[in-house]
C-alpha cells in the first residue's frame, strides 16, 4: 500500500528536521556536526521514501487513447 510509504517518509523527514532544528544546537563540536549531517540525511531519505509512494504502477504509467 502506498500509504505506508507516505507514513514512513513523513516520520523519517520530521525526525531529521527535529535532529537539525532541536537536537543538533544542543551539542558542541564534532558531535553537533555529526547530528546535523544525520538530520539532513534523514530529511532527504524521508523525501525519497515519499517519492516512492507517488510512483505509478507500470501498467498505469501511460494513458492509452483509442482513436477510431
Amino acid at each position: 500500500e502506498k500509504r505506508n510509504y507516505w507514513i514512513a517518509g513523513t516520520v523519517t523527514a520530521f525526525l531529521g528536521a527535529a535532529l537539525v532544528r532541536l537536537i543538533s544546537p544542543e551539542f558542541e563540536g564534532a558531535l553537533g556536526y555529526v547530528v546535523l549531517g544525520a538530520g539532513h540525511f534523514l530529511v532527504i531519505a524521508g523525501l525519497t521514501i515519499i517519492v516512492f509512494g507517488t510512483r505509478r504502477k507500470a501498467d498505469e504509467a501511460f494513458v492509452v487513447v483509442d482513436r477510431d
